[in-house]
């Protein structure tokens, strides 16, 4: 078996290092899609309550009108707050996200990438911004709205549904 020098590092820790931010990354990226995907049907469900309900304007109540139009037209806000990307805050160059480097000429662009992927460090430190960005700014805040325009659609529906009840049975 071959000696290692020194500086060389083994080939396993590098991969395994490798291969965890891969994963880690790829599932963010899948978290965030499903984020969009959960905004997108909130739309839709709370899109059709608003018109179901403003359809049959003269068969409803009142409050049980307000309460369905008003719960399903919070949720359509709420999830399209959570599909529109935030815009980029930091004080630090993101060569992962194209918001965060549209600012640089393709020149400095192509020179600042080679050199992050030419150094290591550079490299898992630009990896690791990115992973940590996508989880605690861009997932934290679109899962906080989805929760949001779910209750929002989730109490209207229970308010409508007392409100019908209420208004239906005689006292």
């Amino acid at each position: 078996m071959a000696e290692q020098s020194p500086s060389e590092e083994p080939i396993i820790p590098r991969l395994l290092a490798s291969n965890a931010l891969r994963a880690n990354l790829t599932k963010h990226m899948t978290l965030n899609q499903m984020a969009d995907a959960k905004a997108s049907m909130i739309m839709t469900a709370a899109s059709l309550i608003i018109t179901i309900t403003l359809t049959q304007y003269d068969r409803l109540h009142l409050t049980t009108i307000l309460l369905l139009a008003g719960s399903g037209l919070l949720a359509v806000i709420f999830s399209i707050l959570a599909i529109i990307p935030p815009l980029h805050v930091s004080d630090h160059t993101n060569l992962f996200y194209f918001r965060s480097f549209s600012d640089l000429s393709e020149d400095e662009f192509k020179s600042r990438f080679r050199d992050c992927i030419t150094n290591k460090e550079k490299l898992y430190d630009a990896y690791l911004h990115e992973i940590y960005y996508l989880g605690k700014h861009r997932l934290t805040r679109k899962y906080g709205l989805i929760r949001n325009g779910l209750w929002a659609l989730l109490g209207g529906l229970l308010g409508a549904t007392l409100s019908a009840l209420i208004h239906r049975v005689p006292l």
